[in-house]
């Protein structure tokens, strides 16, 4: 048996065992994400204390930050509180916009556990891939720009319900992140390289 055919063996051997480590993490990350944020979506709307981050606040200023030497100004821009016996409405809200902000990251890594799987029967390049991939780039772009939609809405009930414009929280603001758009558009891409690797396999398949 010649050196090369050895070799070639070695590497096939090398690039299934780093396919099959990737699928497995990825495989691995979707699943505690899921059970993390079944068991949060359920502390969310069952516990009597809810703990809300990054509530935006107006512009106070942080007096003692301010004074320090090379410091103009400084403000605080959020606040986390814990809420008492807050009402279902936006617990609900909380729960989808986190369920939102998921759902990319479980569906891109269900991709690319479905891709390492194609890759290592050697066989990338079909339609169920390519819709895979189109699938997870509408979720990410969806989910990042509804999540935070949706969670802008729930900081604004929680403010009028516990009445804290009056302690310096805006009645609703929103930022938006347009990071989930660039990965959307990223997957999409190679969304369209994989129409094109499925395509130029079918007329190679034809060719033999």
């Amino acid at each position: 048996m010649s050196n090369a055919v050895q070799s070639g063996r070695a590497a096939s051997l090398t690039e299934k065992t780093i396919l099959g480590f990737i699928a497995g993490s990825a495989a691995a990350i979707a699943l505690v994400d899921l059970v993390l944020l079944i068991s949060h979506t359920i502390a969310l709307m069952t516990a009597d204390e809810v703990v809300v981050p990054r509530m935006a606040l107006d512009q106070d200023a942080a007096e003692r930050i301010a004074a320090a030497p090379g410091v103009a100004d400084a403000t605080f821009d959020s606040v986390t509180i814990t809420a008492d016996g807050l009402s279902a409405s936006p617990r609900a809200l909380l729960a989808a916009a986190d369920v939102l902000g998921s759902i990319g990251v479980i569906g891109l890594c269900i991709v690319v556990a479905w891709i390492c799987v194609r890759l290592f029967i050697g066989r990338p390049f079909s339609a169920a891939v390519t819709w895979g991939i189109g699938t997870a780039a509408i979720l990410v772009m969806a989910g990042g720009l509804l999540g935070q939609t949706v969670r802008a809405n729930a900081h604004t009930e929680i403010t009028s319900e516990l009445g804290l414009t009056a302690v310096g929280l805006p009645s609703f603001e929103m930022s938006i992140d347009l990071a989930p758009i660039g990965w959307g558009l990223a997957l999409a891409v190679i969304a369209g390289a994989f129409e094109i690797g499925q395509r130029m396999q079918r007329e190679t398949e034809g060719l033999v």
